[in-house]
């Protein structure tokens, strides 16, 4: 009788669990089925593996996604649990930067900065959040000829969009430093659609270059970049986060 072994660290497995890492027997491919489960389990679990999640999506995000698609995943945040957690922490640090700015300018002027109206304004992470069925489709689509089904794309995008959440820090840190050079705190669309599409750009093309290779992953990647660039501004534009100031 062959003996099976384990996809996350091919230890031999006699029973429902592997002895060494912990991970079950049976792994299934990502389907619907998965996140029926991973939505209540990720509502009152949260599993070990967030730093080690966090570091591999940003040092190795390709590899990560990949290893994670072929099983190994014991030592894996769980996706909706991670980017519901990073999307908490990031809208947490983005208002209290939004509000060390709002302070700045009051000691400057005397004058109390305005707030903006759209709610997807101040909570920029839930916009990506809502994003990610859209995104899934739009990637699954251009890649629909390799063996990544759609759901398998959702996962993808899913933490994709959770690493999304450090970029938005990043630009509203780079925004504070701005505001205390310059006075002005223009939100800037060209900062992040650059992350973005490079972010996204690097780790499609890690996961696609077994599957498709050459000129024609060169073209894929950049239709997929300009769909998904036309899609955010144009959805950016009617959430009304373009244009956004963040102090003055």
């Amino acid at each position: 009788m062959p003996t099976t072994l384990c996809k996350n660290c091919d230890h031999p497995v006699d029973g429902n669990f592997c002895s060494n890492c912990g991970q079950p027997a049976k792994v299934h491919r990502i389907d619907a089925q998965y996140f029926l489960h991973d939505i209540p389990h990720s509502i009152l679990h949260f599993d070990k593996g967030f730093p080690y999640t966090f570091s591999q999506l940003i040092t190795r995000p390709s590899k990560a996604l990949q290893e994670y698609l072929d099983g190994k995943r014991a030592n894996f945040f769980r996706p909706l649990a991670y980017v519901v957690l990073m999307s908490a922490i990031s809208s947490l640090l983005i208002n209290q930067i939004r509000t060390l700015i709002k302070q700045i300018h009051f000691k400057r002027t005397g004058e109390v900065v305005a707030e903006h109206s759209s709610f997807f304004s101040h909570y920029q992470s839930v916009f990506i959040f809502l994003m990610i069925p859209i995104v899934s489709l739009c990637t699954w689509l251009v890649f629909k000829k390799t063996r990544f089904n759609f759901w398998e794309n959702v996962l993808v995008n899913t933490y994709l969009a959770a690493q999304l959440n450090v970029l938005l820090v990043l630009i509203h840190l780079f925004s504070l430093l701005k505001f205390l050079i310059t006075d002005s705190t223009d939100y800037s669309l060209i900062l992040f659609m650059t992350g973005f599409m490079t972010y996204y750009a690097l780790t499609f093309s890690g996961l696609m270059y077994k599957e498709i290779s050459g000129v024609k992953l060169g073209l894929k990647l950049a239709l997929m970049c300009f769909l998904l660039a036309s899609l955010y501004a144009t959805s950016m534009s009617f959430a009304g986060i373009l244009n956004l100031k963040l102090g003055k």
